[in-house]
């Protein structure tokens, strides 16, 4: 894995231009608004004395964790670009922020470095989020200018920081040790996975995770059954077209042809989503082994 350092700054920058449009696409899914416009400028020297406009208030700060070092994406309240949802979000906001960090930790990062951890949180002072993290003193700024609707930001992705870990939701639980010995917590098996997964992705060969780059049609189906050529052809508008599927099961996530997990509608703003409730396993396929014995 190569090192998170500002020298690899040619290479950000190339990979944020190349996923310039992608970054937009994912910035319009979480924040509720069409990014249309996604510019990638020149990298240069970070310099707290002349920080990008709006650092001196609240934002959205993206953190992604490469070992013990981290780089951060920020985007200043102050600009307009943020839903008013995202100071408190319920569980579906959570979810959409946690999904964006997660795109921007890929898409704006070289295929050599995979985040192990990444998150997304509103800090009050993106100053002193900056000051916590400690920022390394020649650390590099990448600036990408955005544009939704009549309103214009900047997304500024910053790196190397010593201590992401400052900014996680809730860092005390992680660093601080119960004083009560009788109350020493352990890791949920749902920690422990996603630890796990990070750790097989990051030992992955460049060219494997280069994969998960790969863009694939994804679907929900509603429901499936069969009907002759003559009533297909009877169909006109206000025409109801009835399942057997009851209104409360569960929909399927198809990925291309594949039927991967099964979850229930959700509404997320003006949108509709897919709360997935369970894994469907790929069907196993099993073949005779034969053998001729020796006469």
């Amino acid at each position: 894995m190569a090192d998170l350092t500002p020298d690899i700054v040619g290479d950000v920058i190339t990979t944020c231009r190349g996923a310039a449009d992608q970054i937009g696409a994912a910035l319009t899914r979480a924040l509720d608004g069409e990014f249309m416009g996604v510019t990638i400028a020149e990298g240069a020297k970070y310099d707290a004395g002349a920080a990008p406009a709006g650092f001196d208030g609240p934002g959205l700060v993206a953190v992604f964790q490469f070992g013990d070092a981290g780089a951060v994406a920020i985007l200043p309240e102050s600009s307009g670009l943020l839903p008013g949802w995202y100071a408190e979000p319920d569980a579906t906001g959570e979810s959409k922020l946690s999904t964006l960090a997660q795109e921007l930790s890929v898409l704006m990062m070289p295929d050599s470095l995979a985040a192990e951890k990444f998150h997304a949180i509103r800090v009050g002072q993106l100053s002193d989020a900056l000051a916590r993290v400690e920022l390394a003193a020649d650390a590099a700024l990448l600036p990408i200018s955005l544009k939704c609707d009549e309103k214009q930001g900047q997304l500024s992705l910053i790196w190397p920081v010593a201590k992401p870990g400052q900014l996680s939701p809730k860092p005390d639980a992680i660093e601080a040790a119960p004083s009560d010995p009788d109350q020493q917590t352990t890791p949920t098996d749902e920690a422990q996975s996603a630890a796990g997964d990070a750790a097989v992705v990051s030992s992955l060969p460049d060219h494997t995770r280069s994969l998960f780059k790969v863009r694939v049609p994804v679907a929900v189906n509603l429901a499936t059954q069969k009907q002759s050529v003559q009533d297909i052809l009877e169909l006109v508008p206000g025409s109801i077209v009835k399942f057997d599927k009851s209104c409360d099961e569960l929909l399927d996530l198809m990925v291309g042809d594949q039927r991967i997990a099964a979850g229930e509608v959700v509404k997320v703003g003006d949108k509709f989503g897919l709360r997935i409730r369970n894994m469907i396993l790929p069907q196993e396929q099993f073949v005779a082994i034969k053998t001729t014995l020796a006469g």
